[in-house]
């Protein structure tokens, strides 16, 4: 429910009228309000709203600029679990508020898939505008200003105008109320304390009696009671607050007031003064040393000073900068730990000695230094106990009185550092058993780790603040190699600088390495460069230095040695796995393992930085890194090994395929299961199976093109049945023609006569889909004469159907006609009631497109009870998305926004976007018609974000000129 009201030049309560301007000087176009009734103020007036329209609304506001699920929204809005009538109604109350906003000129809700998202402008929510006067009262009190504070926060509580959320109820409301709530009492309390801060003890006394009296169990206003009576000197009515409000939350909760209360008590019963309470304050700096240049008087230890020099030329990583500054300052009442991670070549080192140099005058009693060497193939790592000797002889501790035992060195160190403010730097970690001897024991110091490791226990231990660093983008890469080449060099011959930036990954050490490499060769052009980046053979050559150690190869290696010889197995296979990356199952048949112990692996090769999980459950190397595994593989694999592991991996893919293709299309004609004996996943729904396929795709295209050369031609052929739903869902026109061509060449190798005939089938509806309609002729010709020759009825009617659509897509619906009612005859023949339910679609379909609207409907209303009949849902939703259509063009509007509905719904739930976009815009073509502008251009502005996204430039352009037709219109 909603009521809609003009504006006038009134004030509301609070002193904040809905046009009236915010605290930086600009008025906000709207203003939705939370803190009170659920409102919208905007130029042409104010609405109320209440009911499932305000709850639906408060849930948006809440999670404004986020998109809010479909699902979520129904929950919420509802009380009730999701179930399959859900959507529809979520859509018509979101029709009902857009309608409201619109009317007031705040056309604010879009739709984003699963859900609804609602965009505010700045200064266009009231508890946004609360809070953000709440924190600038509390960094005013931090600064001790007090009477600025007060005004912040009079200015805050100014925005509410009664209970939050109010006319709405249900759990999610009353929830979010309470919430709410307590954010105004949070402030309340607070404002007690700037109040006693500046003296106005009565005004507290009086304000917080009827707080308490409001929430009578906040511990915190009522110590600010107990406070302000004693020290009005009120001594006895202070310590009744205290006994009534300690018997009320022992009987309802069972618990004594905190610690904090009880000592308040105790002060009031000792009669202690209260001083008036003021802002904390500075932390005071370590005493300054006086000796000359800095350094120490005779006697006191020394100040060590170990930092290599810092890089010359260090550019980029601002952003990690920040972070380290923001991480690592040191606070009063914790060691600052830091642990910089990533694989080799990425300048962790660099990083940590920048900020180290850059920031030594945070620590005045000195800066120590360790390589660690975790990964050096030359040397062991270093024991923590050398560590500890070092640093504590570099301390000043007389190397006589250190002790053997490292446990005892660790305490001797922690006791040294007491009392000091010192920067550690552990370069090069294996693992946090090196590391974890080498931490303080007490606040002051910073300890800033590098290694190729995450070193996740770190932060379970020692609070230590994890910090990955990634390749430079392609923007810094260019600014470092300009810098080495110079701006020049770079302008001469922007197509070999596009080569470095591209095969150079955006590794540092890669980008090091070609500038060293052209310093040596000032006279070389840049095309040499490139031309050995270009050769996947050569690549990591050109990447290499003279000196020993100090290329790719060599950062490679040395984390390669470091794993043990199962988890090495895996990252070399992973190297020759087709695709830009992994998903855990693929891993598991390429390695042959349990997925259990596959996962294991995988873990301890993302710790090393090795791989990468860029999404849940999916693995990515950099591209220098694959590149370095897949030569090893060559290398330490036997060829049979990689043979077999691809193999494995292959058809797990089809099986797969196969088994997410029938979730999508569970009345598809089947055909012989894929040759796999391993794990398949299992797929709850069409939104599971269609998941798995955007993740794999890529993956699976890349796969196929392997089949001829492990001789997997059934695999080849198999794989791109496995995949043609989806593609054709999804209108990858071009990646299910490539398909199809890989699997006709599998099939004339293969020389099944049956195989043949469906694979031509296909091969031809592809080529159809691409509008290459004398070559879908020649295969389906093709498939109809073996299918013929074999009586197979069944393929020959799918033949026709795919034969009718050709046609009547393509500007014949007469010649398809035919098609259809051949496929009709056929399939009624062989009794296949699906199939004689999507012969009866098409031919309704194709009647519609002819004008013969009644004849249309009869075979559609045909077709539509067998599909529901048989729960084929894609088949559903395709004949109402028809009957839509047919009542449009009959003039009946109505009865069109019901069929799309409907049809909407189901697609939604199939995840069809692709037709879910056509239907979208027939809904808003209906809307139109009738005069329900707002609820048009909603449908319109969705299926022109979806057609975007399918890269549907011609749908782009007609759905867009309908918006600015609308537009101009209004």
């Amino acid at each position: 429910m909603m009521i809609v009201s003009p504006i006038h030049s009134c004030v509301v309560r609070g002193g904040r009228g809905p046009l009236m301007k915010d605290g930086d000087g600009a008025a906000p176009a709207t203003l939705f309000r939370l803190l009170g009734p659920v409102q919208l103020e905007a130029s042409a007036g104010r609405v109320t709203f209440s009911g499932k329209q305000g709850a639906l609304l408060a849930v948006l506001l809440l999670h404004a600029d986020r998109v809010v699920s479909t699902q979520r929204l129904a929950e919420a809005v509802w009380d009730r679990p999701w179930h399959s009538g859900s959507a529809s109604r979520v859509r018509m109350l979101i029709s009902e508020v857009r309608r409201s906003c619109v009317a007031v000129g705040a056309d604010v809700i879009h739709t984003q898939r699963p859900g609804y998202v609602l965009r505010l402008t700045a200064g266009g929510l009231d508890l946004a505008c609360f809070r953000s006067q709440v924190a600038l009262a509390r960094e005013a009190m931090a600064a001790g200003r007090p009477e600025e504070a007060l005004g912040r926060y009079d200015e805050a509580l100014s925005w509410w105008q009664g209970a939050p959320l109010g006319g709405i109820s249900g759990s999610f409301a009353e929830a979010q109320a309470q919430w709410l709530d307590g954010l105004r009492l949070d402030a309340l309390e607070e404002r007690q304390a700037v109040l006693l801060a500046l003296d106005r003890i009565s005004d507290v006394v009086t304000e917080a009696r009827t707080l308490a009296g409001e929430a009578p169990l906040r511990e915190r206003l009522h110590g600010r009671l107990m406070e302000a009576l004693h020290r009005s000197g009120r001594r006895g009515e202070a310590l009744e607050v205290y006994r009534r409000f300690r018997d009320r939350i022992v009987d309802e909760l069972g618990v004594e007031p905190t610690n904090e209360l009880r000592q308040l008590q105790q002060r009031i019963l000792r009669s202690d003064t209260f001083p008036p309470q003021q802002p904390d304050a500075p932390r005071v700096s370590a005493p300054r040393r006086d000796g000359p240049l800095g350094s120490a008087p005779a006697g006191f230890p020394p100040v060590p000073s170990q930092l290599p020099a810092p890089p010359a030329s260090f550019m980029n990583r601002s952003s990690e900068l920040r972070e380290l500054d923001r991480r690592l300052i040191c606070g009063a009442d914790n060691v600052g730990v830091a642990v910089i991670s990533g694989p080799g070549g990425l300048g962790k080192t660099w990083l940590a000695l920048h900020w180290a140099h850059a920031r030594r005058d945070r620590y005045p009693d000195g800066q120590l230094y360790a390589n660690l060497r975790g990964f050096d193939n030359a040397e062991e790592p270093v024991p923590p106990s050398t560590v500890l000797r070092h640093f504590l002889e570099a301390l000043g501790v007389p190397p006589k009185v250190i002790p053997v035992d490292q446990e005892a060195q660790a305490a001797l160190y922690r006791s040294v550092l007491a009392d000091r403010r010192l920067l550690v730097v552990l370069d090069n970690a294996r693992d946090s058993a090196q590391v974890t001897p080498l931490i303080p024991g007490r606040p002051g110091c910073t300890v800033l780790v590098t290694s190729r490791n995450r070193l996740v226990s770190l932060n379970a231990t020692h609070s230590a603040q994890l910090l990955e660093v990634g390749a430079f983008s392609d923007e810094e890469a260019h600014r470092m190699l300009s810098h080495h080449f110079g701006p020049e060099t770079m302008a001469a011959d922007p197509a070999s600088v596009a080569v470095l930036l591209e095969h150079s990954g955006g590794l540092p050490l890669a980008l090091g390495v070609l500038a060293a490499r052209a310093t040596a060769h000032p006279g070389f052009p840049l095309a040499v460069l490139a031309q050995e980046l270009r050769d996947p053979a050569t690549r990591l050559d050109a990447l290499q230095t003279g000196d020993l150690g100090a290329g790719l190869r060599a950062v490679f290696s040395s984390s390669y040695a470091a794993l043990d010889a199962r988890a090495a197995r895996l990252f070399l296979l992973l190297g020759t796995a087709p695709g830009p990356d992994a998903g855990l199952p693929a891993a598991a048949a390429l390695v042959g393992l349990p997925t259990a112990e596959t996962r294991a692996l995988i873990t301890t090769l993302e710790t090393a930085n090795l791989i990468r999980q860029h999404s849940p459950g999916r693995y990515r190397m950099h591209d220098l890194v694959r590149l370095y595994a897949a030569e090893r593989a060559e290398a330490d694999l036997p060829e049979h090994v990689r043979k077999q592991a691809l193999a494995r991996l292959l058809e797990a893919c089809t099986a797969t395929a196969c088994a997410a293709d029938r979730v999508l299309f569970p009345h598809r004609p089947a055909i012989a299961a894929a040759p796999w004996q391993g794990e398949v996943p299992m797929f709850e729904d069409e939104a599971a199976a269609l998941a798995w396929f955007e993740a794999e795709l890529p993956c699976l295209l890349a796969a196929q093109l392997l089949t001829p050369g492990l001789g997997m031609d059934v695999t080849g052929w198999q794989l791109a049945w496995g995949m043609n739903t989806f593609l054709l869902r999804r209108s990858y026109t071009r990646e299910r023609l490539d398909s199809w061509q890989v699997a006709l060449a599998a099939a004339d190798r293969l020389g099944d006569p049956h195989t043949t005939a469906v694979v031509h089938w296909h091969t031809g509806y592809a080529y159809a889909a691409a509008a290459r309609i004398d070559e879908a002729l020649v295969h389906l010709d093709q498939a109809v004469e073996l299918f013929e020759k074999a009586q197979d009825q069944s393929r020959l009617a799918q033949v026709h159907h795919t034969m009718g659509w050709m046609w009547s897509v393509r500007g014949q619906p007469r010649r398809g006609l035919g098609h259809a009612r051949a496929a009709l005859r056929l399939q009624r023949e062989v009794g296949d009631p699906i199939w004689e339910a999507n012969a009866l679609s098409a031919v309704g379909w194709i009647r519609l497109q002819l004008g013969e609207h009644e004849a249309a409907r009869v075979a559609c209303e045909q077709a539509l009870t067998l599909f529901r009949r048989h729960e084929d849902r894609g088949g559903e939703a395709a004949t109402l998305d028809s009957l839509g259509m047919l009542a449009f063009r009959q003039g009946d509007y109505e009865r069109a926004l019901e069929y799309y509905g409907q049809c909407l719904d189901l697609r939604e739930g199939t995840g069809n976007a692709f037709q879910g976009a056509d239907t979208l815009v027939g809904l808003g073509d209906t809307h139109h018609a009738i005069g329900n502008d707002a609820e048009a251009r909603a449908a319109w502005r969705d299926a022109l974000a979806l057609y975007g996204s399918q890269h549907r430039l011609a749908e782009v352009e007609r759905v867009r000129k309908k918006l600015e037709m609308s537009a101009a219109r209004r």
